[in-house]
């Protein structure tokens, strides 16, 4: 009898687990020409660090020289009035708001690369850059952007110090 009473419990239990509900999704939007192009040169863009001396990089935090980049876009869409930009790429140990520098046996360690706005202000890595306004229909626009080495605070050794980072253009 015991049993009984279990097994019509469980019966019950489980009857009570599967009800059914309906719902919609209602999707909306609107689908906009507020992007641009690239303009021929930008999609691979080489920055040249030159050399800079090991001694020039004490503590966290020093520096080398900027240096100069730029994205280029052309053929603005009609209601294209906003740009940001971040760059992905594999982060410094020490300091992920850095471009890591490649590894490998002549390679230099202790500093990481950083990428900065127009105004100098740094991006940190994954995080986008502040809004470049943009005219409906602008022709071209000019987006600049500086690089330099930056010690990340381990010990700087000599070697080649190269990385590379993906850009994402964000429109509004």
């Amino acid at each position: 009898m015991r049993s009984d009473i279990l097994y019509g419990i469980g019966i019950l239990l489980a009857a009570s687990g599967v009800q059914a509900h309906d719902g919609r999704v209602y999707v909306s939007g609107t689908i906009t020409d507020n992007t641009c192009s690239l303009s021929p040169g930008s999609e691979n863009i080489n920055v040249a660090m030159g050399a800079v001396s090991q001694r020039q990089f004490y503590r966290a935090g020093d520096g080398s020289a900027w240096q100069p980049f730029a994205i280029d876009l052309q053929n603005c869409g009609s209601t294209a009035s906003g740009v940001t930009v971040s760059f992905s790429g594999a982060a410094d140990s020490r300091n992920t708001d850095l471009l890591a520098l490649t590894a490998g046996e002549s390679d230099a360690s202790g500093v990481g690369i950083a990428l900065y706005n127009q105004n100098k202000t740094l991006i940190p890595l994954g995080q986008a850059s502040d809004v470049v306004t943009l005219s409906p229909g602008q022709a071209s626009a000019h987006l600049q952007f500086y690089a330099r080495y930056l010690a990340d605070g381990g010990a700087v050794t000599p070697g080649d110090a190269n990385a590379s980072a993906t850009f994402i253009l964000a429109y509004e």
